[in-house]
């Protein structure tokens, strides 16, 4: 009776362990695809990505020398791509449950940002509509998992921020 139970333990052990491959190749996979997707997504709009940051279902290519993000969104079976050129934003600001954080104010403010929505947003110098690229949606339950993405999203919005065109007036 013991040695039946103790088999049956080691049996499902064995094929829960034995799949954990397969899910980590299926993951894999599911990244490669993404960065092919966004290699012919810029390969098609004549990008050059000089970095990536791979997120949950997105991809976000940036081209340095053409000053434009590309960011690819997986949704089910199909890919949507939208191009935001850093030519035409004016600010860059992350948006979180406690408010609006410039690139200036992490240093005072970052521990102060709890679990929730991280989302970096464009304002445009002709007052279109505002672009965002969403980082973490609220509905994450890791506190390090979260520490990661805010860290890359102030990241990224510092990095954006310091290549604006800043507005310069001039006196005579």
């Amino acid at each position: 009776m013991i040695i039946t139970i103790t088999f049956f333990i080691f049996i499902i052990g064995l094929l829960f362990f034995g799949s954990l491959p397969f899910i980590s190749i299926h993951t894999k996979k599911k990244k490669e695809k993404l960065f092919r997707q966004l290699s012919k997504e810029g390969a098609n709009n004549n990008l050059i990505f000089c970095s990536q940051e791979i997120l949950d279902n997105k991809v976000i290519g940036f081209d340095g020398i053409h000053r434009k993000i590309l960011v690819l969104e997986r949704n089910k079976n199909s890919f949507t791509s939208s191009i935001i050129s850093l030519d035409q934003v004016h600010h860059c600001q992350l948006l979180t449950e406690e408010g609006v954080f410039d690139s200036n104010d992490f240093k005072s403010v970052s521990q102060q940002i709890s679990m929730g929505v991280l989302e970096l947003q464009f304002e445009f110098s002709n007052h279109h509509e505002a672009a965002s690229i969403t980082f973490n949606n609220g509905l994450m339950k890791s506190k390090r998992e979260f520490a990661l993405l805010k860290a890359k999203a102030e990241y990224w919005c510092v990095m954006f921020s310091k290549m604006l065109n800043q507005q310069v007036s001039v006196r005579a």
